[in-house]
């Protein structure tokens, strides 16, 4: 079980050490951190993981991707329903209702 270390610099920063044991190895493994709340991550990432490094640090990379903002979002929903439209309403194509399959259909018009 990966366990975290509070660690004072000598300019009295703090930082923050997860400790655990490598599962094929056997010895012990470590790596510090800047904030807590990156080392209580990487802590259940490694608990929940059977302690294997690659896998949880490929899952910090993926959950460090940026998300969009509700804002941003908003505003592109916005735009979406104040952009003109030519035609009306969409009517897919042969290539999006082949995609679809079979069991849709859609008005031609």
């Amino acid at each position: 079980m990966a366990s975290v270390r509070k660690r004072t610099k000598k300019d009295g920063s703090t930082s923050f050490m997860v400790c655990w044991r490598d599962p094929a190895t056997g010895r012990e493994q470590g790596i510090t951190l800047a904030t807590e709340a990156e080392a209580v991550t990487l802590k259940r990432l490694l608990d929940a993981n059977k302690q294997s490094f690659e896998i949880a640090q490929h899952a910090m990379v993926q959950n460090q991707t940026k998300a969009p903002t509700v804002a941003a979002v908003i505003q592109e929903h916005i735009d979406l329903l104040v952009r003109p439209s030519v035609g009306g309403p969409h009517v897919p194509n042969d290539a999006e209702a082949a995609h679809r399959g079979r069991h849709w259909s859609y008005p031609r018009g």
